[in-house]
């Protein structure tokens, strides 16, 4: 799931290539080029420049921002995941234990938990942890209140 290119392409993201912009963005997390829960636009065009280099796809900055995005949804999730009474993850095996009645009750919030219970967490879970965790609330303060 990538979107479109201006020429109407399919772009997908591949495991690769994620993990790729995970550490193009961590290296900048590091920096001190994070303000807050956002980047600069310049610095966005250095990342997508960066990734064209190293994988010669041009997603371009909005899907960039996208991906993004969806990766932090994906960390909150899992850390949500993980937060429940009953359920294990073994990093090494990235095999998560949870009782099936956890589950269906996870899947019945979200179909998304279902690739958690087949796939575990793909990339570096700790690495993301750095870059969302001083940006994103979890817990009671990751809803609004309405």
């Amino acid at each position: 799931m990538g979107g479109k290119n201006e020429k109407g392409e399919v772009m997908e993201w591949s495991v690769v290539n994620t993990k790729t912009f995970i550490e193009k963005f961590y290296e900048r997390v590091k920096n001190g080029q994070l303000q807050g829960s956002i980047f600069k636009t310049t610095t966005w065009e250095e990342i997508n420049k960066d990734l064209f280099e190293m994988i010669q796809t041009n997603y371009g900055v909005d899907k960039l921002k996208s991906k993004f995005n969806r990766l932090r949804q994906m960390h909150r999730d899992f850390s949500t995941l993980l937060a429940r009474t009953r359920v294990t993850w073994e990093m090494e095996s990235n095999e998560v234990n949870a009782p099936d009645e956890v589950w269906d009750e996870l899947i019945k919030k979200g179909r998304h938990y279902k690739n958690f219970k087949k796939h575990g967490f793909e990339y570096d879970y700790d690495i993301l942890g750095d870059i969302f965790n001083s940006s994103t609330t979890t817990g009671k303060l990751s809803h609004a209140s309405t």
